[in-house]
């Protein structure tokens, strides 16, 4: 026996992103990682950083790429990718306004 569909969407319908919105989603976040990840690349030649802090750099924003992506497609993280050390470390001043300015949504 078939029915006709209802007209309107069930609540599980309705919170659910549709994949077309999700995948544009993440298509937006993997270039913005792209874009600052040549940030972070143009500066470590241009400023001849070492070697070791532009590794650290990149596998930190690894961390925060992959746990992004997986609470954005609401899958689980795996713990190998969470920092091993209990405190951050220090950072630069311009780290800390920026973060600051994040935090508060400022210049959008």
């Amino acid at each position: 026996m078939n029915s006709a569909p209802s007209a309107t969407k069930s609540n599980h319908d309705q919170n659910q992103v549709s994949p077309r919105a999700n995948a544009g989603t993440e298509s937006l976040v993997r270039e913005a990682f792209n874009d600052i990840a040549l940030v972070i690349g143009g500066v470590a030649v241009l400023h001849h950083l070492d070697d070791d802090l532009t590794w650290t750099l990149m596998k930190r924003l690894d961390r925060i790429r992959v746990r992004l992506l997986c609470d954005l497609n609401g899958t689980s993280r795996r713990s190998d990718f969470e920092p091993a050390v209990a405190q951050p470390p220090r950072v630069h001043a311009a780290v800390d306004e920026f973060l600051v300015r994040n935090r508060a949504g400022m210049g959008e």
